[in-house]
């Protein structure tokens, strides 16, 4: 199906950066930690890349409903091709810092959301309203391929060109990408903008409307903080205990990646088989008992399991908010809401993984892990005993 040349483009930019930013999402975290040599320095550069949708989340769809997407569109991949090849001068002269990792993370993490925010809106632009469903099932196939092969080809990436090559290979992609965006130009009508804080405020008067979204998004906040410190110890407990290379690193994230895949295509029909409750309840128990089997000492195999088998929960579980959200949200809210939404959802990550950075460095691992079951607890706990759920019946219809 042809879709024509500006949607071709887009998807071609979308594809690059989405490849960029799972490849140094992957190296840099490791380059923090052998810099510093510890946990704590792992953890300040994950927790940092979730800072831009915590700050910048719920501004950003407002500011780019005013203004061309196409030309945000090329000023933003022009803006994260600057920031990379700057970090890429700064490691070929060997003037890397864990501050100035941050401080990157921060600045391409928010790009990248800004674009992706953008790309949105274009599918709609340079895609026929009839093959709108077709446009997005392949950007989001692509975006699964590449959050699936990307931490392995980081991992083998970084085995053959080590961290410099790693970040001057994708400052380079980058820099193509923006070249290529220059490209995109579809016809664009902007409508007359809202005043920006009304706007916002009446995003958030309709996300307070919405209780059960509401108790949602209150979990969300926990759920995702202990997804934060599990993804953290798992990475931390691979590279001390276990004693891997990267690239093994890269196939246990890998394999979380396929599990994703897999989950996606059987999450539609168990959730409405199980009710959008019942969907979004029971992963809860399941991903703690799975964060505490990595305490024990398992062989490399396992880990390749267990990170199928969260990366499976994780996506069905992902699924049921985004699900409920889309189903009880009108559209002329849906932008706010979800930027709402999106924003606080992070907010918990930075400090618990921080913490279990620390927690490592102090030879309590173990300590990590069972911190992240025992959110998911309370978190299941919260849906019981406050939002008053019950006990999710399977029986339950969305």
């Amino acid at each position: 199906m042809r879709y024509g040349p500006d949607f071709s483009v887009a998807l071609c930019v979308i594809a690059a950066i989405a490849l960029a930013q799972t490849v140094l999402g992957f190296t840099l975290p490791l380059l923090a930690f052998e810099i510093s040599a510890s946990g704590t320095g792992l953890a300040l550069i994950k927790g940092a890349g979730f800072v831009p949708n915590i700050l910048f989340a719920i501004f950003i769809g407002v500011i780019n409903d005013r203004i061309h997407k196409a030309l945000a569109f090329r000023r933003y991949t022009l803006g994260l091709a600057t920031v990379t090849l700057v970090l890429a001068l700064a490691a070929l002269s060997g003037r890397i810092s864990l501050p100035g990792l941050m401080l990157f993370m921060v600045v391409f993490n928010a790009l990248a959301y800004a674009t992706n925010n953008a790309q949105m809106t274009l599918v709609r632009l340079t895609v026929p309203h009839g093959q709108l469903s077709d446009a997005t099932a392949l950007t989001s196939t692509v975006f699964s391929v590449i959050s699936t092969v990307g931490p392995a080809a980081a991992g083998l990436a970084l085995l053959w060109l080590g961290h410099t090559g790693v970040i001057v290979a994708c400052a380079l992609l980058l820099l193509a990408t923006a070249l290529l965006s220059r490209r995109l130009n579809p016809p664009e009508d902007l409508p007359p903008p809202q005043p920006f804080w009304p706007a916002l405020a009446d995003g958030w008067r309709v996300l307070r409307a919405n209780r059960e979204l509401m108790m949602m998004t209150i979990v969300i906040v926990l759920t995702n903080a202990a997804a934060g410190a599990f993804d953290t110890a798992l990475i931390l407990k691979l590279k001390t205990a276990v004693d891997v290379n990267d690239f093994q690193i890269g196939v246990v994230l890998a394999f979380a990646g396929f599990g994703a895949i897999i989950g996606s295509r059987f999450a539609a029909p168990l959730r409405r088989a199980m009710g959008h409750r019942a969907a979004f309840f029971w992963p809860i128990w399941a991903l703690a008992a799975l964060y505490l089997t990595i305490i024990a000492d398992l062989p490399f195999w396992a880990f390749c399991l267990v990170g199928f088998a969260e990366g499976w929960l994780s996506l069905f579980f992902a699924i049921g908010v985004w699900s409920y959200r889309q189903e009880s949200t009108a559209a002329e809210h849906m932008g706010r809401v979800a930027g709402l939404t999106g924003a606080i959802f992070k907010i918990g990550m930075p400090p618990i993984i921080i913490l279990s950075g620390w927690l490592t460095d102090a030879d309590a691992l173990s300590s990590v892990l069972v911190m992240a079951a025992a959110i998911m607890v309370i978190s299941a706990l919260f849906l019981t005993c406050v939002a008053r759920w019950g006990w999710p019946r399977p029986h339950r219809t969305a």
